[in-house]
């Protein structure tokens, strides 16, 4: 089983629409995609620790995959 906040950040980094659609709302974008609350609120917290690990860890090649996609 594949992890759905991973396929999220790859979607980010692949898919323009997709990267200008988080940018604007990155919680509704990440509801449309499906997230959890609990990963939308990993997005929310901006807490890119937690992220960078479910990226490590999954089975999906992730390797180059950005996630520093958060406003200051």
């Amino acid at each position: 089983m594949t992890d759905l906040l991973v396929e999220y950040m790859v979607e980010l980094n692949s898919n323009p629409e997709a990267l200008a659609a988080h940018e604007a709302n990155p919680e509704q974008s990440a509801r449309d995609f499906g997230l959890s609350e609990d990963d939308i609120q990993l997005l929310v917290d901006q807490n890119t620790d937690e992220i960078q690990k479910r990226c490590d860890s999954s089975s999906i090649d992730t390797k180059g995959t950005m996630i520093i996609f958060f406003k200051s």
